[in-house]
């Protein structure tokens, strides 16, 4: 019996009420402001996170100062997946991209919890494939697809990790995380604006059209999303 009217974490939401009271004295509620850092690439995972409504990039780092995001994470999943396979050391960088609340717990309690924890590890192993789907295909469209495809893909990532047609998003960091130039960014958000598929304004992206948007992106955001429903679809509550 999933508990969806209790958390707003989908895979917290996916749980037994038992499963779920297992958990609760562990988590902690915890602000999750614009560009605040969770991880350091290579650095230890001291905490786990469960988004609410907010977004974190996996962000990879290179030594000429340039980052590339690989994978975003909302209240879809859980932020620190590398433990489940032992290991507690981040490959990427985590940042908070777009603000909100969450849920986090220790990363010791969550080992304990795992291993002890049937349900918990079976969800979140089921997420951790869709998760690692994600991160294939991004690798593979920022290599294949052209900047206009490549945005409008992302943009409708976003729009589902957060639920939301209105985006934060400046112009600098969508390059940053499409591992484009600015200038890129701009024209092709400016073909999307031309279009009426979108409006951007003073760091706020508004999806107009998103069947336009749809039509525009490239086929990854389809195999992600599809991916992500067929590993994770029957745990999940349905939306009222």
């Amino acid at each position: 019996m999933p508990i969806s009217e209790n958390s707003e974490n989908k895979v917290l939401a996916a749980l037994s009420v038992k499963a779920y009271k297992r958990l609760v004295p562990h988590l902690e509620p915890v602000d999750l402001p614009l560009g605040k850092i969770l991880y350091q690439q290579k650095a230890t995972i001291e905490w786990v996170y469960f988004p609410q409504w907010a977004a974190v990039s996996m962000v990879n780092l290179f030594e000429d100062g340039t980052s590339v995001e690989v994978g975003v994470i909302g209240r879809e999943g859980m932020v620190g997946t590398s433990l489940l396979s032992g290991d507690d050391i981040s490959p990427h960088q985590a940042i908070v991209q777009i603000a909100n609340g969450g849920l986090r717990m220790e990363a010791r309690v969550f080992k304990r919890e795992n291993e002890s924890n049937g349900e918990l590890n079976n969800i979140l192993r089921r997420y951790s494939q869709a998760l690692f789907s994600q991160v294939a295909q991004t690798a593979a469209c920022n290599r294949m697809h052209p900047i206009v495809e490549r945005l409008a893909r992302w943009l409708l990532l976003m729009q589902d990790r957060v639920e939301s047609d209105t985006l934060q998003l400046t112009h600098e960091f969508i390059s940053a995380m499409l591992g484009a130039r600015r200038a890129g960014v701009t024209l092709a958000a400016g073909r999307l604006q031309a279009a009426g598929i979108i409006r951007y304004s003073r760091g706020k992206v508004t999806i107009l059209d998103q069947k336009s948007l749809e039509e525009v992106s490239c086929e990854c955001h389809k195999i992600v999303r599809n991916e992500y429903n067929r590993l994770m679809g029957k745990y999940l509550p349905r939306e009222s």
